[in-house]
């Protein structure tokens, strides 16, 4: 919902496909400076605690943004620091969540615990993503937000109840000693690093259609808040049905080679998306587009779960979320060509270029594949 939201306002605020990109890049810089620390801590404390106060944080977040937008004082720029604020406490919060995973299942149930997290997130984005477009032009873009402050409400109230998570890392060294520590714990894992490296493909060249996607929607399709909310519904309706897949699919073997195939299949997808400008064929490939990449996380999820070591943990997955902050180096190149050349063009060309680096890992590197 806060997606729709603030995609619609910057571009009609701006109409520029450049702000889209540099607006977001706020979140990214704050979830590449921070995530490191945010590892440590991650590896420190009680998760549940900081999961709890984090998601506190947003509610306040959302909460001023809507109280603006209703006192008709809103700017670009208070849109730029909401979505900053939201990669500092992304930063925290979402290795814990996924840190937290893995502590209360055993470890055949991983990726059937990672599935359902992803389907909640999936049956959230089909809702949310459509009645935040209605929301827009119905009642106005405030109502989004407060809606949004109010369920991060209850996702806080609902984190109380879990059971305390012990923190898994017992020395209390200084925080650079800790990072150092986790980067030479992975320089020895090296299906781990290729795995981060993929995820790297993933952010650069498969992630910034979502943000190009309201330039897309409005100069290509000629749609409106609620047609952009339907795009972004297919993609969550795609995510959801990965998510079902790989909830049936369970502790399923060959997780490495559906990883690099379903990569490659989500840029060839890519391509077909801007390629066809006919809406029933574009909602077709952002169906596909979004189950592919969901199927991905879902994927490379469990696989760094179950592979890395419990102490080291947080900070692993806390280099999985530097991959989002590292997303400026995709979404603003993309975002300043897309003004002068179209989003078609670029979102093609990253397509070609996700799908090559997923085909060469497959055939490069072979104990990737046959990871389980």
């Amino acid at each position: 919902m806060g997606s729709v939201a603030q995609g619609w306002l910057v571009y009609e605020l701006t109409g520029s496909a450049f702000a889209l990109g540099w607006v977001g890049a706020g979140w990214s810089i704050a979830t590449l400076l921070l995530s490191p620390y945010g590892g440590v801590v991650v590896d420190r404390v009680d998760k549940r605690a900081l999961m709890f106060w984090t998601r506190t944080g947003m509610l306040l977040n959302n909460a001023a943004i809507g109280l603006l937008l209703s006192l008709g004082m809103i700017q670009v720029w208070h849109l730029a620091a909401s979505w900053f604020l939201t990669g500092v406490l992304g930063a925290f919060l979402l290795p814990a969540q996924q840190a937290m995973l893995s502590e209360v299942v055993p470890s055949h149930a991983l990726m059937n615990a990672v599935s359902f997290d992803a389907l909640g997130m999936g049956l959230m984005g089909i809702v949310g993503a459509s009645a935040a477009g209605l929301l827009i032009e119905s009642v106005g873009p405030q109502s989004v937000y407060f809606i949004v402050g109010g369920i991060y409400l209850i996702a806080a109230m609902a984190v109380w109840p879990l059971p305390k998570a012990i923190p898994s890392a017992t020395k209390r060294n200084p925080v650079w000693t800790d990072i150092l520590e986790g980067a030479r714990y992975l320089r020895a894992e090296p299906l781990l690093l290729a795995l981060i490296a993929l995820g790297l493909v993933r952010v650069f060249f498969v992630m910034p259609y979502m943000t190009l996607l309201p330039a897309f929607a409005h100069d290509r399709l000629g749609l409106d808040a609620s047609g952009l909310g339907l795009l972004q519904s297919a993609s969550a309706a795609g995510a959801l049905g990965a998510s079902l897949l790989a909830c049936y699919l369970g502790d399923t073997r060959g997780k490495g080679k559906m990883l690099v195939l379903g990569g490659v299949a989500a840029g060839i997808c890519l391509i077909g998306y801007v390629a066809i400008p006919w809406l029933p064929t574009v909602l077709l490939f952002l169906i596909c587009v979004g189950g592919l990449s969901n199927l991905y996380l879902v994927l490379s999820s469990t696989l760094i779960l179950s592979h890395a070591a419990p102490a080291y943990r947080g900070r692993v997955l806390s280099l999985t979320m530097m991959e989002y902050g590292l997303s400026p180096l995709g979404t603003l190149p993309a975002g300043a060509i897309a003004d002068m050349v179209g989003v078609p063009w670029v979102t093609g060309v990253q397509g070609a270029l996700a799908a090559a680096a997923f085909g060469l890992v497959a055939v490069f590197k072979p104990e990737l594949r046959r990871m389980d």
